[in-house]
């Protein structure tokens, strides 16, 4: 498995295993499958701001992805960010090998939180982001409907640094190549 910076060659693979996702899980409040040119331009625009890796098998088909976004847009939120984390195949470490990977590269950017976001249920997703740290914070009960379903929606966060006044500015931009490593 070799773990790499997000390349726009990435962006059908990723759209194969998002697009189930959409499809036939609450996992993602989205609900129609994004085109692919207009998917892969949001996904160049995240890799452009935040970590965004990818992981890609031996015969170089992407597994798994995992990224970080913006929080909140104003700019008093810059130190939090939004993660997400998607594998083909749950269950098998990767989720988070990827997170792992992503949290290392937030941390040494000096971003302060790393937030969750699940919709319930989700006891692998939760489990997940126990096991890389998080703690559970919130429910936003009945936060948004799909299938005709109400679905309520559990924050978790992750402490990556300690605040204090003076704290410059995190660094934004790309994934750290350096930082990926193959397993």
């Amino acid at each position: 498995m070799t773990f790499r910076a997000f390349q726009p060659g990435d962006a059908s693979g990723i759209l194969a295993i998002y697009a189930p996702v959409v499809l036939l899980s609450s996992a993602t409040f989205e609900t129609v499958v994004p085109d692919l040119p207009s998917f892969s331009e949001r996904l160049a625009n995240i890799a452009g701001r935040f970590p965004f890796i990818t992981a890609i098998d031996a015969q170089g088909a992407v597994v798994g992805y995992a990224y970080a976004a913006t929080h909140r847009e104003r700019i008093a939120y810059q130190w939090a960010v939004e993660t997400s984390v998607y594998v083909a195949q749950p269950g098998q470490g990767l989720g988070r090998a990827l997170y792992d990977r992503l949290l290392q590269q937030l941390t040494e950017r000096g971003f302060l939180w790393a937030y969750g976001v699940i919709t319930l249920p989700n006891d692998a997703s939760v489990s997940l982001h126990k096991s890389c740290g998080y703690e559970g914070f919130t429910t936003y009960e009945h936060a948004g409907q799909k299938f005709g379903q109400w679905c309520d929606v559990f924050w978790m966060r992750k402490s990556l640094g300690i605040a204090h006044p003076g704290l410059p500015s995190p660094r934004f931009g790309p994934a750290d190549e350096l930082l990926l490593g193959d397993t």
